[in-house]
C-alpha cells in the first residue's frame, strides 16, 4: 500500500511540474501579446502615416521612373526621325542640316553651358569687374574734368589778371559825342589822353543818350572798366551796333551824354 502511495504521488509531482511549465508558458505568451497590442495601440497613427509616406515616395520614385523612360524614348523616336531626315537630305544633295536647326543646335549649347555653376559664376565676378572699372572711370574722368574745369578757371584768372596789367596806352578807346552840344567829343579825347589811353575815333552818334556811357566790344570789358573807372563814368554795356558802326574798329567806347554836358553850353 506505501509502495503504490508513494508512485501515485510520484506521477503527481511529475505531473504539477509539468502543468506548471505549461502555465509559465501560457503567462509569458499572454504577456507579450499584451505587449504587442498596446505597443500597436500607442504608435498606429505614426505608422500608418510612416506607411503612407513611404507608399507616396515609392509612387513618385516609380512616376519619375516612367517620366524618364518616357523622354529617353521621345528622345530616341527624334533622333531616328532626325537621322532619316539628314539622310534624305544627303540623298538630295542638300545639308544635312537646316540654318534653323544649325542655329537652335548652337544656342542650345550656349544655353548648356551658360547653366554651368561654375561658369555663371566667373560671368558674376566679371560683370563686377567690369562695373567697377566703369565706375572707377567714370569718377576719375569727372575728377579730371573738375581740376581741368579748376585750370580753366586759374586760366581765366590769369588773363583778367593779365587784363588788369594792361596799360592805358595800351587800350584803344574811340571817343562819341550822344548830345547837341558841340567839341564835347574832343573835350574828353583830351581827358583820355591825359590819363594815357590811345584815343581813337571822335565822333558823334546818330541818336541821343541822356547819360553817359562806356560800352565795349566781346572780351574787353575789364578795358572798359578801367576806362570808367579813370572817368567816372558809373554805366557799363556791351557795344551796340550803332555805336560799334562808328567806333572805327575800336574795342572801347565812351559815349559822353547829357549828364555831362556843360552848363553853359
Amino acid at each position: 500500500m506505501l509502495h503504490t502511495v508513494e508512485r501515485i504521488g510520484s506521477f503527481a509531482g511529475l505531473a504539477s511540474f509539468l502543468g506548471l511549465a505549461v502555465f509559465a508558458l501560457l503567462l509569458f505568451a499572454h504577456g507579450r501579446d499584451i505587449r504587442r497590442l498596446r505597443d500597436w495601440a500607442g504608435s498606429a497613427p505614426e505608422r500608418e502615416a510612416e506607411r503612407m509616406e513611404q507608399t507616396q515616395n515609392i509612387a513618385a520614385q516609380r512616376a519619375e521612373e516612367l517620366r524618364e523612360l518616357e523622354e529617353s524614348r521621345t528622345a530616341e523616336h527624334e533622333a531616328v526621325e532626325q537621322r532619316e531626315v539628314r539622310r534624305q537630305r544627303r540623298e538630295e544633295g542638300l545639308p544635312e542640316q537646316t540654318r534653323g536647326e544649325r542655329i537652335r543646335e548652337r544656342f542650345s549649347g550656349f544655353g548648356e553651358t551658360l547653366s554651368r555653376p561654375a561658369l555663371l559664376v566667373v560671368l558674376f565676378l566679371v560683370f563686377v569687374l567690369v562695373a567697377g572699372g566703369v565706375a572707377y572711370a567714370v569718377l576719375n574722368n569727372g575728377g579730371s574734368e573738375e581740376v581741368k574745369g579748376g585750370g580753366h578757371s586759374n586760366k581765366n584768372g590769369k588773363q583778367a589778371a593779365s587784363t588788369k596789367k594792361v596799360k592805358p596806352d595800351e587800350i584803344e578807346v574811340a571817343v562819341l559825342n550822344g548830345t547837341e552840344a558841340t567839341g564835347l567829343a574832343a573835350t574828353w579825347g583830351d581827358k583820355l589822353e591825359g590819363k594815357g589811353f590811345e584815343v581813337g575815333a571822335i565822333t558823334n552818334t546818330t541818336s541821343t543818350f541822356e547819360n553817359s556811357v562806356v560800352m565795349f566790344e566781346n572780351g574787353a570789358a575789364p578795358e572798359a572798366k578801367m576806362v570808367a573807372k579813370q572817368l567816372q563814368i558809373h554805366k557799363v554795356q556791351p557795344m551796340t551796333a550803332e555805336v560799334s558802326g562808328v567806333s572805327n574798329g575800336a574795342k572801347v567806347s565812351v559815349v559822353v551824354g547829357e549828364d555831362n554836358v556843360p552848363a553853359e553850353s
